[in-house]
């Protein structure tokens, strides 16, 4: 029990004329320490911040997106509805956004067919920077003895080539430049994203379009996309009538996120509150105890924050639904001392003996359990949990030194409560009960089995989402080649570690392919630039470059056209110049750069990503047994990336964590209410509790047809945390009153009961969130803590209760 002098904590610190203002600097402290860490707080509307950065399929994942999605950039889907030229639509409205001012540009066609120099210059640089052996067969392929052979064999395959692609390749490379090997690349790339903008059925075309200026945070995304979908939507009811426009890509995403989550946040708060208050009105009805309640949880919400901006910075969507958490949880200490004021009377001293040590326990406890949560492997639960934690501390702080005088000052005049605790099951009827409730459980898990488990990485994605409909559509009309096809990342800070890491992920797909652990593999060659290469490939180049003259003039005799030699006189021209650069040559040209995208991001100082591609053999693949042996391509910089490997590195995490988290939170919590009660049979008593409740959740959740997934998996511990809170204040009220009943139920008992639907409110308001992902957290929580409640006020007492005695009701 706490010593009745801590009445007032200042009292054996500071002489009476200075406990206000030690308040009072308290108080402006938590202010100041709260609005400085909320001017520091921003909101990352990235999902991947969700997924623990260590695993190796996260990495890849994250450095892809870091490296290929731009947050100035957004992707137009226009369809026909008519079987009118989408690509004509798409240029049509290309003009119309540029001239609206709504986008910088807007691209409806690969920018080398505006600007052909371009073209020109990243071929110069491929021949240039690729494998020597290449440059010198077409230098040999051109030389004066073999060049007039090497003309007339192409002459000769457009006569006879019936594939449109290859005959108007031909028809405009007379000397073979296209035929570098990247180029290949390229053109297998053409299904696959920005390299085709026309769809293989001819019903859709895609537009990239730039944002004006720099796009900075969801909201100027969110601005930005609406100017988009205006002009888009004016233009569809003229020249585009018969036409579709969707839209996706990155500040699509963002903002569509972000403004989920500030809905999500505000409305879910005011509810939250609204709620809480209607209720706590119905239980005390007193404004001013209703008022300095509402108060205290502001400031306990701001310091909350305010600490998590100063800790974190950046908080997750996930770590967002905290607000709700913390709110339930800490009302819940403001409803004991409310209710324990009923019974305990108004003295600040008795109020305190009543209801301080199951305040500061439970805050203690319950915080214990959150900031385990650190102990997992996803960010945002980890930061949802110290946030939650932190702020329980604060509650029970705030609530014994402000809101409990509050209570003895303003909650006075109230008449005593008085019900009879008929409502609570005494010894006999409460373990026929709780056999009775087991039993039933039981059987319907033996009947139905235990809830699944679902690993799907979609429950990551927002609900209703434009985007992901807009982008999945686009994935429909411009698929991958190969549904099992995954991406390999290629990460370096520097050139040369680039050139090396490159070799080493070349070697590991070779080894992979003999070992039959991949069917194909590719790794983009010759596009990162190697000065060695370009150094030793210089004079066979020059060389070319010089013979310029002279191979244009047999092409011309030959019959090609001013316009089918363009392409290879602006090659010569070009590679005379990144001859005379060699070893530093590096293309600057708008349209080089688009087609080099495809395959590499390379930061100014050097260093940056490279993008391959995999394609697995089928009993390696992510949902089988061997998995790992694909797995272990990973490391050292070079990454498998692609949503299909969420599944099976998510799982390895949740079991890991639930090791990693339980057993030593189990420990904690064991050792806890040890030093709480100070007697087995209250501990055993409590962790009794928490199997029933457990049990019957699962028998309910499979009932409702509810899965366990990697983030309500994560609520345990938190009903965990609520469940041994409920447990230590009707033990400790048990201990107080003597085992009357009557006094538990008008004290403690009718306080949980609010302390409960309070903790509902909460997390239930999480079913409302635009995640799925935050919705299954919200559905099992409620289920849980329900659970809970009931066991520990009804079940719980009965089972204390070592005799039915007949003054047990009356104390």
């Amino acid at each position: 029990m706490l010593d009745v002098r801590l009445s007032n904590p200042a009292a054996s610190l500071f002489p009476p004329r200075m406990r206000k203002w030690w308040l009072y600097g308290m108080l402006l402290a938590a202010v100041a320490v709260a609005a400085c860490g909320l001017s520091r707080l921003r909101f990352d509307t990235d999902i991947l911040s969700m997924l623990p950065g260590d695993l190796p399929e996260v990495k890849g994942l994250k450095a892809q997106h870091r490296a290929f999605a731009r947050e100035d950039e957004a992707i137009l889907l226009v369809e026909s509805n008519h079987g009118g030229s989408p690509s004509e639509a798409a240029q049509s409205l290309s003009k119309a956004l540029e001239a609206s001012g709504a986008v910088k540009k807007a691209r409806w066609q690969p920018r080398w067919q505006e600007d052909p120099q371009g073209l020109a210059q990243l071929l110069a640089y491929l021949w240039l920077n690729g494998d020597p052996a290449e440059a010198k067969a077409l230098a040999e392929r051109l030389s004066a003895q073999n060049s007039q052979a090497q003309i007339e064999e192409v002459l000769e395959s457009i006569a006879t080539s019936i594939e449109g692609q290859d005959l108007a390749m031909q028809a405009h490379d007379p000397f073979g430049f296209l035929s570098h090997p990247a180029v290949a690349q390229v053109l297998a790339s053409s299904g696959e994203g920005s390299a085709a903008f026309a769809s293989a059925d001819g019903t859709a075309h895609l537009i990239f379009v730039d944002a004006p200026q720099e796009v900075h945070g969801y909201r100027q995304a969110g601005e930005w996309v609406k100017k988009i979908r205006a002009e888009s939507a004016v233009w569809e009811t003229g020249e585009g009538q018969g036409f579709t426009v969707r839209m996706t890509g990155e500040p699509v995403f963002s903002s569509e996120i972000g403004m989920a989550m500030e809905e999500d946040l505000s409305g879910s708060i005011g509810l939250t509150l609204t709620l809480i208050g209607l209720l706590f009105w119905w239980m005390q009805r007193r404004l001013m105890l209703l008022g300095g309640l509402i108060v205290t949880l502001c400031l306990v919400f701001a310091v909350a924050l305010g600490v998590a901006g100063w800790i974190y910075g950046e908080l997750s969507i996930m770590a967002l639904s905290s607000a709700e958490i913390l709110i339930g949880l800490a009302t819940d200490y403001g409803l004991v001392i409310c209710q324990e004021a009923k019974v305990a009377g108004h003295n600040r001293k008795e109020l305190l003996h009543a209801s301080g040590k199951p305040v500061l326990c439970g805050a203690a406890t319950t915080g214990v359990v959150f900031l385990a949560l650190n102990l997992g492997g996803l960010p945002g639960m980890a930061q949802l949990g110290s946030i939650v934690a932190y702020g329980l501390v604060a509650a029970g702080v705030l609530m014994i030194v402000f809101y409990l005088p509050w209570v003895a000052k303003f909650g006075v005049n109230r008449a005593p409560a008085d019900d009879e605790a008929k409502w609570l099951p005494r010894r006999r009827k409460s373990w026929i009960f709780t056999g009775a409730l087991v039993a039933t459980a039981v059987v319907v898990l033996m009947a139905l089995g235990l809830p699944g488990l679902i690993y799907d990485s979609n429950i990551m994605r927002p609900r209703n989402s434009v985007a992901m409909q807009s982008f999945e559509r686009m994935r429909e009309k411009f698929p991958d080649r190969d549904s099992r096809l995954l991406r390999v990342i290629i990460e370096a800070e520097r050139d040369e570690e680039m050139l090396a890491r490159i070799h080493e992920a070349e070697s590991r797909l070779e080894k992979g392919k003999a070992e039959g652990i991949l069917l194909e593999g590719a790794i983009p060659l010759g596009w990162w630039p190697d000065p060695d290469w370009q150094r030793e490939n210089a004079g066979a180049l020059q060389a070319l470059s010089k013979d310029g003259p002279r191979l244009l003039a047999e092409a011309d005799e030959a019959g090609f056209t001013e316009e089918g030699t363009a392409l290879g006189r602006q090659v010569f021209e070009l590679l005379g110049k990144a001859v005379g650069q060699a070893g530093s040559f590096y293309p600057d040209s708008p349209a080089a750069r688009e087609i080099m995208r495809l395959f590499i991001q390379r930061d100014e100082k050097g260093g940056g990503l490279v993008l391959g591609s995999v394609i697995p053999a089928d009993e390696v693949g992510p949902d089988t047994e061997g998995y790992p042996r694909l797995r272990a391509l990973n490391g050292d910089g070079i990454w498998l990336s692609g949503w299909s490997l969420f599944k099976p590195a998510i799982s390895g995490l949740v079991k890991d964590d639930t090791a990693k988290m339980l057993l030593p939170m189990g420990v904690l919590l064991v050792g806890m209410m040890a030093f709480i009660f100070r007697r087995f049979r209250d501990v055993a008593f409590a962790l009794l509790a928490m199997v029933v409740s457990t049990v019957v959740m699962l028998a309910v959740m499979r009932v409702l047809g509810l899965k366990w997934n990697f983030i309500n998996l994560m609520a345990t511990p938190l009903l965990l945390g609520t469940g041994i809170d409920y447990a230590i204040h009707v033990t400790l009220s048990l201990k107080r009153t003597g085992m009357c009943f009557k006094e538990l139920w008008n004290g403690t008992g009718k306080a949980l009961l609010f302390c409960g639907a309070s903790n509902v409110i909460g997390f239930g308001s999480l079913c409302f969130s635009s995640s799925d992902a935050l919705v299954s957290l919200g559905q099992v929580a409620v289920i849980g803590i329900l659970l809970s409640m009931a066991v520990s006020i009804f079940l719980l007492p009965g089972w204390h209760a070592r005799a039915a005695k007949g003054d047990l009701g009356e104390g």
